[in-house]
Formats: structure tokens, C-alpha cells, sequence
């Protein structure tokens, strides 16, 4: 897994117009330029920055990546995004001490 791959993603996801406007249109097709695992594929598509954050992606990133292309861009929604089921109602981001 690459989590260098990753950030340039996520950055791309935030700064690049076209980049962005293929996600929305063809995220496999995009993804598939990338060098990710399966895994690393369905942590983008299915907007999982808690794994991203865990997976070692900078914590900026996943939250300009929210913001800039989630259904749902609302602040909260992302905070929900970063507790996980089995974290108990707790949210999990690299920023944060533990």
C-alpha cells in the first residue's frame, strides 16, 4: 500500500478541477491511473477518511478531500465520517493525540 500515492490523490482531488470532475463522472476510471490496492481504492470511492487518517494519510488531506468532493460536505458529517463503528462514538484523526 502507498500511502504517498494516496496524498498526491487526495491533493489532486483537492486542488484540480479536472481531476475532481472525472472522480465525480468515472472514479474507477480515475483510480485505475493510480497505483492503489484494492483497498486503498475502496477507502476513496466509499469516502473512508478514518482509514485513510489510520492508513497514514495526512489529516488536511482527507479533510480537502471531504470537503471538495463527499456527497454530504457538511463539517459534522465529516466528524461522523471519522468515528468508526467500532470506535464507540470516538473520533479518530491523525491530528488529534489519542
Amino acid at each position: 500500500m502507498s500511502r504517498n500515492v494516496l496524498e498526491k490523490l487526495m491533493h489532486q482531488l483537492c486542488v484540480d478541477r479536472t481531476v475532481k470532475q472525472r472522480f465525480k463522472e468515472d472514479p474507477e476510471g480515475l483510480l485505475a491511473r493510480y497505483a492503489l490496492s484494492d483497498e486503498e481504492r475502496a477507502m476513496v470511492t466509499g469516502f473512508d477518511v478514518a482509514a485513510m487518517q489510520k492508513h497514514g494519510v495526512n489529516a488536511m488531506l482527507t479533510l480537502g478531500f471531504w470537503t471538495e468532493n463527499a456527497p454530504n460536505r457538511h463539517p459534522a458529517a465529516y466528524m461522523k465520517a471519522l468515528r468508526g463503528v467500532a470506535s464507540e462514538g470516538q473520533a479518530f484523526s491523525a491530528g488529534l493525540k489519542q
